[in-house]
């Protein structure tokens, strides 16, 4: 575990967690932040991908604004930061630092066998990386706004998505959309987890149900061991 420097299409360089396998020939895996920074949960969620056999990258996507930024989701001004550093996110170059991302860790394990997960933001962000990058798949867990991102999204990478019930992100009309988009995309699925709210998935969250968890890792290892 340590943190590695990826040179972005701008000449900067911007940090990115790095969890390596065991087995070095092991796929690759760009890991995409929630709004509140490469933190302990990222930083968690890195070191599990890993230990489930891939070779982790997780860019600190708000390097631009307030490098090596850490935010507690339980305390509302931090809160309301990641909010703010979200919507002032120039999208299409942060994109492009994924994609570098990507680029720089096919370049060191010597393969394209790369795959991308995200979370929240990353959640959206994966949806549109899928489009715009090689990746071979990707996993979105409750990605917000994707309502307005799938429907002119067009071709793009396989991807599964993973819906928390409860989400007032993917309320009502909002995941009517977001399933039919899903239902007309080859290889792509999408799973409703009945009672889950929000960031189910988040280590030791206020949400987190260790049960859809569980299955939701299970439904996206058999996902990307199709493709890698």
């Amino acid at each position: 575990m340590s943190f590695v420097q990826v040179t972005t299409t701008d000449g900067k360089k911007m940090q990115a967690f790095e969890v390596l396998s065991t087995n070095k020939n092991a796929p690759g895996l760009v890991l995409i932040q929630e709004i509140f920074g490469v933190n302990a949960s990222m930083r968690q969620l890195a070191q599990d991908w890993a230990e489930r056999g891939f070779n982790v990258w997780c860019p600190d996507l708000f390097f631009r604004s307030e490098p090596g930024l850490e935010l507690d989701p339980t305390n509302q001004a931090q809160l309301n930061l990641g909010l703010e550093l979200m919507q002032e996110m120039d999208n299409e170059q942060t994109l492009k630092d994924l994609e570098s991302t990507r680029a720089q860790l096919a370049q060191k394990l010597g393969h394209d066998k790369i795959v991308a997960v995200g979370y929240c933001m990353g959640g959206r962000l994966v949806v549109e990386f899928a489009k715009q990058s090689p990746i071979k798949a990707g996993v979105s867990y409750y990605g917000v706004n994707l309502d307005k991102v799938l429907p002119p999204l067009g071709d793009a990478a396989p991807m599964i998505l993973h819906i928390a019930e409860l989400d007032k992100w993917v309320e009502g009309e909002a995941r009517t959309i977001i399933e039919a988009e899903v239902a007309k995309r080859e290889g792509w699925e999408s799973y409703v987890y009945a009672g889950c709210d929000h960031a189910f998935a988040r280590p030791k969250g206020m949400h987190f149900d260790a049960d859809a968890d569980r299955l939701a890792i299970q439904r996206s290892m058999a996902f990307l061991q199709r493709y890698v």
